[in-house]
């Protein structure tokens, strides 16, 4: 069986797994893991998160963004700060995020595959990788859609997603 690091996508290599077939499953590997694990010596997890080289952000049971990397923050346009307990629908301008009920809140939230991916995770451990999502996106003169892929996997009580944005489109201006 061939592994696969869900995160940067290299060649897991895993002694006493057999090559006999095609079939790929998929991990995290060593650098990986390491960058995303705790260590007793005083380095904060923002420092850990922020060597990532790719989007991450870490959501809570009730999809609170609990912490995200300097690459998601980068993609999303936002300081760290700006995005810490905050449902993550609100973060990314969800346009159905904008209104009353807020992100999670409304009929459209069900069917919403970043909402979906986190919550199977969270409840299961079952990482989702690769998983394609469109985004309604909102900003102040202009609907979009961000077409997306996500993993996740579970890691210390958070889900920790990875992001990786294939296109935006600009639907119409206001």
């Amino acid at each position: 069986m061939n592994l696969v690091c869900a995160w940067c996508g290299a060649s897991i290599e895993r002694p006493g797994y057999s090559q006999l077939d095609s079939n790929t499953s998929h991990g995290m590997c060593p650098a990986c893991s390491s960058a995303l694990a705790f260590q007793e010596d005083g380095v904060s997890l923002q420092r850990h998160i922020d060597s990532i080289p790719i989007p991450i952000v870490l959501l809570d049971s009730k999809h609170a963004i609990v912490a995200t990397n300097a690459k998601a923050c980068e993609m999303l346009g936002r300081k760290p700060e700006a995005t810490l307990n905050r449902p993550f629908g609100t973060v990314f301008d969800c346009l159905y995020s904008r209104v009353p009920e807020e992100c999670g809140r409304r009929i459209h939230c069900s069917g919403c595959v970043i909402r979906n991916s986190v919550t199977t995770t969270y409840n299961t451990g079952a990482p989702q990788v690769s998983v394609p999502a469109t985004l309604s996106v909102e900003s102040p003169d202009r609907l979009s859609e961000a077409v997306l892929t996500v993993t996740t996997v579970k890691s210390a009580g958070v889900v920790v997603m990875r992001i990786e944005q294939i296109a935006k489109y600009r639907l119409n201006a206001f």
